[in-house]
């Protein structure tokens, strides 16, 4: 990673705002799917971790989000 380069803020966010703010960086980006090991939410995909893998290049892990369940 280059010192000084903006890393998108995109934790939290709906998979799909997230890969536009990504291109709007200039960010190439993966999405990695996981889930929790009971139950089947059926939300929206939510950003849960970006991770750096080159320059300019990450990845998005995302979840669906239940919903109706405060946290």
């Amino acid at each position: 990673m280059v010192k000084g380069e903006q890393i998108p803020d995109v934790l939290a966010l709906e998979v799909e705002e997230a890969l536009s703010l990504c291109d709007l960086l200039g960010w190439q980006v993966q999405v990695q799917t996981t889930a929790p090991p009971r139950g089947n939410p059926q939300g929206p995909q939510r950003v849960v971790r970006f991770t750096v893998i080159a320059p300019k290049k990450g990845v998005l892990t995302v979840a669906r989000e239940e919903t109706g369940k405060e946290v």
